[in-house]
């Protein structure tokens, strides 16, 4: 085997033993620079790591030929690590890991064509995903798609390729779009829902996300940023910053004004957490997250405040179960829970946040051979839950009714499923942003101060975040109908 000159051996002092070095220089744009490393086990090492770090340099200085995707990438998240957030570099690298170096980190940043990431786009609105779902949404593909012209734009000015190939390449809208709208009913529902059911500090979280704080806000709020009439904000805890970090943008960095009601859950939030940390021994000042385990006195993970929207909306659908002894329960819209044992027994529970029921609400059914066959459970709207028991091949079937006796829902429930649930609504934290401005911006005498409250820097923003109304759309037809 030839001898490569970039390498050479030694002996280590004390115990004698061979050892391999790197040394060698290179020159780029007339600049000299020296690659030099110790401490190589065999040949073989100090040779991969001197190609590597040949190859690094020619990166890093714009000589290098036959650059790939993946080699540029690093070289590229290398450079920019110190400019961007521990949140914004954790999204480039978990989209890179997961989409684009998986279909692209072999190629060649030249020989990324237009037709092949057209080809990658149709792929990623089709492919099946988790739950059901098919396709990802118009924004996640769209946000795969800039940070890969990122990339290539960056590539441009470094003078590696001569253009960006996909420079202007349009995403389809509305693909797989998570429907943020949220009415005035279900938004009210949702307060007196989470009002009903949830403990004082779970409503204290959930009212934070009244006023358009960000998920990662309301977990970061600590006891030295609450005000009787604002809540300071000016740091987020998210599950790459566990500990806290800088808020999202500097805007973002503001004060949010508050309701009395808001200001003494969030008062009730500081008593509850100051007492787990004396119960778990930790010391508990203005700096203390107020959003913690009771187990161990912890600050609630990322996905606490997404567990706490599931369970209103799982209190504002109609659940519907079915048990294997023949009870059915079902909590209906209104916050009653109805429960009808297997003999016909009709029972209103009032824990859990349920109120007692009337016995006029509900109605056992009967086939032609007067058999007891299930319950139909009548709403204060006049929307009804039916629930037969006695089906073919599954354990039960449910449905709903809305006054008029249209279905608005149904399911089945199989042997190994005890519950369903009609109509959930399906609300989210950030859905409540949406809510904000869609309810506030109509009404606002400035939309400037909606958009300072949601920490934007741009009303244009704001006014994305706005969804409209249904109730709003048909005063402006009705309006035009007059005029006409």
């Amino acid at each position: 085997m030839k001898k490569d000159s970039r390498i050479y051996t030694y002996e280590t002092k004390n115990s004698r033993i061979r050892k391999y070095g790197v040394d060698f220089c290179r020159s780029y744009h007339g600049q000299k620079h020296s690659i030099r490393k110790r401490g190589f086990e065999s040949s073989y090492d100090a040779i991969e790591w001197a190609n590597k770090a040949e190859r690094d340099a020619q990166l890093n200085t714009g000589t290098a030929k036959h650059v790939t995707v993946e080699e540029y990438y690093h070289q590229w998240m290398d450079r920019n690590e110190q400019y961007w957030s521990v949140e914004t570099y954790h999204d480039y690298h978990m989209k890179f890991k997961n989409y684009l170096l998986p279909e692209f980190g072999k190629y060649e940043l030249r020989d990324v064509t237009r037709d092949q990431f057209q080809r990658f786009i149709s792929k990623l609105e089709k492919v099946p995903r988790s739950a059901g779902r098919v396709g990802y949404s118009s924004k996640t593909i769209s946000t795969i798609k800039s940070y890969m012209s990122m990339l290539l734009n960056d590539a441009v000015y470094s003078g590696i390729i001569p253009s960006n190939k996909l420079r202007n390449l349009r995403i389809k809208s509305n693909v797989g779009v998570q429907n943020s709208e949220i009415d005035v009913k279900t938004y009210d529902r949702a307060i007196k829902t989470a009002d009903r059911i949830l403990s004082p500090g779970y409503l204290a979280a959930f009212y934070l996300s009244l006023v358009a704080l960000r998920h990662g806000e309301i977990l970061g709020m600590q006891p030295k940023n609450i005000f009787e009439d604002h809540v300071h904000i000016d740091l987020t805890r998210t599950a790459h910053q566990p500990e806290g970090g800088k808020t999202k943008t500097p805007a973002a960095v503001r004060n949010v004004p508050i309701t009395p009601k808001i200001y003494q859950l969030l008062q009730g939030a500081v008593r509850y957490a100051r007492q787990l940390y004396l119960d778990n021994d930790k010391q508990f000042t203005s700096d203390s997250f107020i959003f913690v385990n009771e187990e161990d006195a912890s600050p609630w993970s990322y996905t606490r405040l997404n567990y706490i929207f599931d369970i209103i909306n799982m209190a504002m659908g109609n659940r519907i179960a079915v048990y294997g002894s023949g009870s059915i329960y079902v909590d209906d819209s209104d916050g009653h829970r109805i429960i009808v044992d297997s003999n016909g027994q009709i029972r209103f529970a009032t824990d859990n946040g349920f109120q007692p029921g009337k016995k006029s609400m509900v109605k056992l059914t009967y086939n032609i051979m007067d058999e007891y066959t299930g319950i139909e459970v009548t709403n204060e709207d006049g929307s009804k839950i039916l629930v037969t028991t006695q089906v073919e091949n599954v354990k039960a079937e449910a449905r709903l009714l809305d006054k008029s006796g249209r279905e608005i829902a149904n399911a089945t429930i199989g042997d190994k499923a005890n519950v369903t649930i009609l109509n959930n609504p399906h609300i989210f934290p950030h859905k409540m942003r949406h809510a904000f401005a869609t309810f506030s911006v109509p009404v606002a005498d400035d939309p400037v101060d909606v958009m300072k409250i949601m920490g934007h820097t741009d009303l244009r923003m704001t006014r994305y975040y706005d969804n409209g109304t249904k109730v709003g759309q048909q005063k402006i037809v009705n309006m035009m109908e007059r005029l006409g």
